[in-house]
């Protein structure tokens, strides 16, 4: 973990954390939401970013994003495919979610239930699903959806 993208990575996160040693700083943070943008942004550490990873500061409830890049290689935070399930249901609300985007919909309360979490898991693999099927897949897609953006707009850094 080295080079001024990671300085400039470190500079912005050590101060919005209780710990003041990156290190241990990093472990204080979890993955609140997730957003593709449709313009380029900048991440604290410099590069510019359209899948921006929103945080929080489990300990003193500060809040920031970075870019994935950043979120899994330094913060630690694995986000896997999560970004391209994302992305398959942003473009086409019929589309499979793949399990990471399931799961992190589970986690952050995005499913009513446990009967979407396993209807979600259940035909993500299949290719034809009733009508009433797939009219109850696209509804909660584009909840996932919606409720990606309303936790985006909620986030800015701060401490």
């Amino acid at each position: 973990m080295e080079g001024h993208n990671f300085e400039r990575l470190k500079s912005h996160i050590v101060p919005l954390s209780n710990s003041m040693a990156f290190e241990t700083a990093r472990l204080e943070w979890d993955l609140i939401g997730v957003e593709i943008s449709e313009e380029f942004d900048q991440c604290p550490c410099g590069q510019d970013i359209l899948e921006h990873c929103y945080i929080r500061n489990r300990l003193n409830g500060a809040t920031t994003y970075v870019g994935n890049v950043c979120i899994n290689r330094f913060v630690g935070i694995d986000t896997g495919n999560l970004f391209e399930g994302l992305k398959r249901i942003q473009a086409d609300l019929s589309a499979n979610a793949n399990d990471d985007l399931i799961e992190h919909a589970y986690r952050m309360g995005y499913l009513f239930n446990d009967k979407e979490y396993h209807f979600l898991k259940q035909t993500r693999l299949k290719r034809k699903l009733s009508s009433a099927q797939s009219a109850w897949k696209k509804k909660i897609n584009r909840r996932i959806l919606n409720q990606t953006i309303v936790q985006r707009r909620g986030v800015h850094q701060s401490r």
